[in-house]
């Protein structure tokens, strides 16, 4: 590049990460745009440095507080601005040397810096190129419509996170994500995969897909899509029974014999007092009750709890147990109240028990062998009057059954990955600060925040307020999909990203829908991403559309 080709030049006090140089009249007035890369000359050319304007200051002589046109511009008067001294000052956030290797030497006074065609040297700026095995191209660069950016699969498994407030296009942007993980680059030209997905869908956001499948049309390489919803909405609901929604619609049952006898004593238990703390002998006495039916010939704990009768029988042997001194009264007495709790709201009430094929061993299988798109239908159709608890007690039964079989997907050798994306994540994964009765899910999900990653299991969290979210599992995260969020989130998401540049930080709280900064391990540069999500999904994101104007004026308008 000659110096005629240049577009500024570097000022004074520059440093290994940052740098302002002075914009050369050409590119004034819109020729350069806060968010842009520039290249920025290091040892006279010999090197040179990407680079992102963080900001840009203009200055002119004329138009300074308290100056000698203060009168004038009082009055009104016309001031010679073609004679003042006046320039633009571009802030460059320093991101990397071309290549990918850390800037250790800054630019010096006088350097020149230039524009970079994003589109034609996207290869060189992220070193990867399309069709590239286990690249996906997401959105675009922010300011480059033509330049998407690129997401390295093979990092999937290191968790990721998704944050900004309502309105702010994060479940449009995640069903974009899911659209492209559906079709991966893989193994040469012209194959591609998808990635086993279940999404805890908290208000009907990917219900779509479903629905479209369900239309007879094929998504990616996914070989199936389902949406699981409480066994009563499929009674309220008359198209969830429909002919074309067999296969496609299943109701949420979970099959406690799929756990230990342990984790069944722990489940219950959760569910009835909302944490383990100070549960440590009712556990044992279930455990122990369990213990005895299945000596008994009861083989079936999940029956046991099903059956009126059976489940007398096991308070039976409760009984016995206080009478043999092998558990203590209170022990026994608080064991089988939340026996009775459990078994009242989970099958009594809502039936969960009764359809116990949908969610088990095989569950597991089909989805991560045939690589489907599981859809757990939280929202308020698919979980008609199902409250906060018993959401969690689902999340809890399958995560508990996601890291047992992927533990011994490891043990056997046998590869498998899937991603748990939640919706809401907040209320399944709570902080000690968010006001929540409830966290039966949390120590589950940070069970798999620790330890899936070995295993090929591989969270996504999603919430619109990430400081209430377990600062367990989101420090697990590794890679983050930043979205407008509130003050009050800021230092929060600092902290948890290992830290973002001051241009960027600034921002978070003002970007615009679909506008968000991509950082982490998916992200193949070594430095956060200011992207658009302007991709058009394949499934028309529908949920929010509130259509005001049509709703008041249906019918002939307002009333006289």
């Amino acid at each position: 590049m000659s110096e005629k080709d240049s577009i500024g030049i570097v000022l004074s006090e520059a440093t290994t990460q940052e740098a302002a140089c002075q914009i050369l009249e050409k590119a004034e007035r819109g020729g350069i745009r806060e968010g842009m890369l520039l290249l920025v000359n290091l040892n006279a050319g010999r090197e040179q440095i990407l680079a992102r304007v963080g900001q840009i200051v203009p200055f002119n002589a004329f138009y300074t507080p308290g100056d000698a046109w203060s009168e004038a511009r009082r009055k009104e008067m016309d001031i010679p601005d073609e004679v003042a001294r006046r320039y633009e000052i571009a802030k460059l956030d320093l991101l990397t040397l071309v290549g990918g290797d850390v800037i250790r030497t800054p630019p010096a006074p006088g350097e020149r810096v230039y524009q970079i065609d994003v589109v034609k040297d996207s290869e060189i700026i992220f070193g990867k190129k399309k069709g590239e095995e286990g690249i996906l191209w997401f959105g675009s660069l922010s300011g480059y419509k033509e330049a998407p950016v690129p997401l390295n699969v093979e990092y999937a498994p290191m968790h990721m996170a998704v944050f900004g407030t309502t309105g702010s296009g994060k479940s449009y942007d995640m069903g974009v994500l899911i659209e492209k993980m559906s079709r991966i680059p893989v193994g040469g030209e012209g194959k591609y995969s998808s990635y086993p997905i279940l999404v805890v869908d908290a208000h009907g956001d990917y219900v779509a897909y479903a629905n479209y499948v369900a239309d007879g049309n094929s998504f990616g390489e996914f070989t199936w899509v389902k949406r699981y919803v409480f066994p009563e909405a499929r009674t309220q609901t008359p198209d969830f029974r429909s002919k074309k929604m067999n296969g496609i619609i299943e109701p949420i049952g979970i099959h406690l014999d799929a756990l230990t006898f342990r984790e069944i004593a722990e489940t219950v238990m959760l569910f009835h007092k909302g944490t383990l703390q100070d549960a440590d002998l009712q556990v044992r006495a279930l455990e122990e009750g369990f213990d005895r039916m299945y000596n008994d010939g009861y083989l079936s704990i999940h029956d046991i709890i099903k059956d009126p009768s059976t489940l007398a029988i096991l308070r039976g042997k409760m009984s016995k147990l206080v009478q043999q001194k092998v558990v203590h009264e209170a022990s026994s007495s608080a064991a089988t109240r939340a026996l009775e709790d459990f078994a009242n709201e989970v099958e009594s009430k809502h039936h969960l028990l009764s359809h116990s094929a949908s969610m088990s061993d095989s569950f597991v299988d089909e989805i991560t062998d045939k690589h489907g798109l599981a859809i757990v239908d939280f929202s308020a159709e698919g979980a008609p009057g199902v409250d906060l608890r018993v959401k969690q007690l689902v999340v809890t039964y399958l995560a508990t059954l996601l890291l047992k079989k992927f533990t011994k997907f490891k043990i056997t050798g046998d590869t498998r990955f899937l991603i748990v994306a939640i919706e809401e994540a907040h209320n399944f994964a709570p902080n000690i600060n968010y006001p929540i009765s409830y966290s039966l899910a949390k120590r589950k999900l940070s069970d798999i925040s620790t330890q899936g990653r070995k295993f090929g299991l591989s969270l996504c969290i999603i919430s619109q307020s990430p400081r209430f979210v377990d600062q367990i599992v989101v420090s697990m995260c590794n890679t983050f999909f930043i979205h407008k969020i509130s003050h009050e989130d800021i230092s929060f998401v600092r902290n948890v990203t290992g830290g973002l540049p001051p241009s960027l930080l600034a921002r978070l709280t003002t970007l615009h829908r679909g506008e968000l900064v991509v950082t982490g391990q998916m992200n193949p540069v070594p430095f956060p991403l200011l992207a658009n999500v302007d991709d058009v999904r394949l499934v028309p994101h529908k949920t929010g559309e509130t259509r005001v104007v049509l709703g008041l004026t249906r019918g002939g308008g307002p009333r006289k």
